[in-house]
C-alpha cells in the first residue's frame, strides 16, 4: 500500500492538505460501511501525519514496495504525473542499467 496514492497527496503537501484528504476519504468510506478501506485510510494518514513523516515515507517506502527493477518500473508508471519525480527517462535508463548489471552478475 502506498500511502501517497491512498490519500492522493504528495511529499510536499501541507498538514492541512493531508487532513483534508483524510477527511474527504472518511466521508466517502465511513468505517461502518467500508471497514477495509477505512483501515487503509487510517494507516496511510498515520504514516503521513507530519512533513517529516511524509518525507521519510517517500524515501523509505517499506516492505510493500516492488522487489525487482521491473516491478519498480511498473509501479512507478502507475503514479499520477504530479507525484512522479522529474526525469522519467532517466529513471528508465537507471532501471535498464540495474537489470543489465544483475544479468551480468548472474553469468
Amino acid at each position: 500500500m502506498n500511502p501517497f496514492l491512498t490519500l492522493d497527496v504528495t511529499p510536499d503537501s501541507t498538514d492541512e492538505e493531508v487532513r483534508a484528504a483524510y477527511t474527504r476519504l472518511l466521508r466517502k468510506y465511513p468505517p461502518e460501511h467500508c471497514p477495509e478501506e477505512f483501515q487503509m485510510i487510517q494507516e496511510s494518514a498515520t504514516k503521513l501525519r507530519t512533513a517529516r513523516d511524509r518525507w521519510l515515507a517517500w524515501f523509505n517506502p517499506g516492505v510493500d514496495e516492488p522487489k525487482s527493477p521491473l516491478e519498480a518500473l511498473q509501479s512507478f508508471q502507475k503514479l499520477p504525473a504530479r507525484i512522479r519525480p522529474p526525469g522519467f527517462e532517466a529513471f528508465k535508463s537507471l532501471m535498464r542499467d540495474c537489470c543489465a548489471a544483475t544479468q551480468k552478475n548472474k553469468r
